[in-house]
């Protein structure tokens, strides 16, 4: 999809969910950064929308968007959106979620044990729910789509993504409590939401 076509399409929507599922093709970056400054919903980047922002050479200097937008990064995307190791991103979750969010503008739900929920002011939030049994394919996207919901339904961003990883969290605790964690998928975090 061209990002034209993209932009045209956002106008009368609540909110965006791009990168699950989507793949990455040549100029993905720059289609990604039209639909970043032409575009007001707000956004959700998820998966391969980090990647495109993450391989974009200049995607620390973009402008903070017109509307809102939340990161939904776990460690390995994290590191490629910052340039640091893997290591180094676990080594202070905290700081380096809230430094990110502060600098860019954005929300941050940096994912792994105990997500940490950064906004643009500095709050940052500790979530206690979910399992290791969350580590497994797609239950990012379930994630991602969580917080658009919210969004679309009126939640502003940063209470839209506190809400959806304590709910993601709750419902894959619901799910792993019934099918246990080494079982779980991630249509059983959708089942138990």
């Amino acid at each position: 999809m061209r990002a034209v076509d993209l932009t045209a399409l956002a106008r009368d929507k609540d909110a965006l969910v791009l990168g699950s599922g989507m793949g990455r093709w040549e100029g993905d970056a720059d289609w990604l950064r039209t639909v970043w400054e032409q575009t007001a919903v707000p956004l959700v980047l998820d998966a391969d929308g980090l990647n495109m922002l993450a391989s974009s050479a200049d995607q620390g200097l973009w402008p903070v968007r017109t509307g809102p937008v939340i990161l939904t990064p776990h460690p390995g995307e994290m590191s490629r959106l910052t340039g640091l190791s893997t290591a180094e991103v676990q080594r202070d979750r905290i700081e380096l979620a809230r430094s990110f969010a502060v600098d860019r503008g954005v929300v941050l739900v940096l994912k792994g044990s105990r997500t940490v929920i950064a906004a643009p002011d500095g709050r940052v939030y500790i979530n206690r729910t979910g399992n290791p049994g969350m580590a497994t394919g797609g239950a990012g996207d379930v994630l991602a789509g969580l917080i658009g919901d919210l969004l679309a339904q009126g939640f502003p961003p940063e209470q839209a993504a506190v809400l959806g990883v304590f709910l993601h969290g709750q419902a894959g605790d619901r799910a792993a409590s019934v099918k246990r964690e080494y079982a779980l998928s991630a249509s059983d975090i959708v089942q138990y939401l």
